[in-house]
């Protein structure tokens, strides 16, 4: 492949999220990636993709405009069957855009399932965003927090979880991990907790450029606070000198997209994962 058509694949990548287009460029470095369709003309524009290593196989498929071609959907088929076949140890997974509906809806039949739908925005406001008005007493982590830290998490995100069947008590479930992970975040500078006379109000996890966490105590929503945890999180991560904010939410936590585009978030991508979970039957 040449300059021009690497890049042209690269930017219908990141269509997906910035993180497919990383692993996609370092495939294209490794000599890993195998493009099944790629077509870049006015009427058709977008790739279909496969990233193949000894533990997993990523397909991407993006395309600008709608793809409604029943070819293309055969493509798919004809291409996926023989891994959807294989009884080896590599994960299979399909990742498409998330604009692409036909499409998704066939990736789905062929019986993958899904993992989460939704955005990557960055932020592309002021250096210094205003954080003027909050009475919130900003604190790290130490290992008295443990329980109400996790159970700030497993509430912030519960509808989440039941929407796609996910453990309701995760962080508690796990809860030597979540401690594991948050002296982590602390030793690295990359969590924050939020406290007002005593109550656990919120907290935000970040992990190099992106935005990781950022939870509201379900009864302490409403009133400001997601705003101002945002605000200090952003002026954080802009006193570590990150270049770009990134976040990425599910597609159905409208509330919280809306949150993040008052605070000058702008969508980047659009993304809809998929694993093939395979059943006894397709096993045998």
């Amino acid at each position: 492949m040449n300059t021009e058509t690497i890049t042209d694949i690269l930017g219908l990548i990141a269509y997906i999220s910035p993180q497919a287009r990383n692993y996609v460029e370092l495939a294209v470095r490794n000599e890993k990636l195998d493009v099944i369709y790629h077509k870049a003309t006015e009427q058709e524009h977008g790739v279909f993709c496969i990233v193949e290593d000894d533990q997993c196989v990523i397909a991407y498929f993006s395309f600008i405009q709608e793809a409604d071609s029943d070819a293309l959907l055969d493509l798919i088929a004809n291409t996926m069957t023989p891994y959807l076949q294989q009884t080896g140890t590599q994960e299979l997974c399909f990742n498409l855009y998330g604009e692409n509906v036909r499409a998704i809806h066939f990736v789905r039949q062929l019986g993958f399932q899904t993992d989460m739908e939704g955005y990557h925005l960055y932020y592309d406001g002021p250096h210094e965003p205003d954080l003027s008005h909050t009475d919130l007493i900003v604190n790290t982590y130490e290992a008295s927090m443990l329980t109400p830290l996790a159970d700030l998490f497993d509430r912030a995100y519960a509808a989440l979880n039941a929407e796609n069947g996910w453990p309701l008590d995760e962080h508690r479930m796990n809860i030597s991990l979540f401690h594991e992970r948050l002296e982590d975040k602390v030793r690295n500078d990359e969590f924050r907790s939020f406290w007002k006379e005593g109550t656990l109000i919120g907290a935000y996890i970040i992990s190099g450029g992106y935005i990781q966490d950022i939870v509201v105590a379900p009864d302490q929503q409403n009133r400001g606070y997601g705003s101002a945890i945002l605000t200090h999180c952003i002026r954080h991560m802009l006193g570590k000198q990150i270049p770009k904010i990134y976040l990425r939410i599910a597609k159905s936590n409208q509330g919280a997209k809306r949150l993040y585009e008052r605070h000058q978030f702008k969508v980047v991508s659009s993304f809809a994962e998929h694993t093939w979970r395979a059943t006894k039957k397709d096993s045998v």
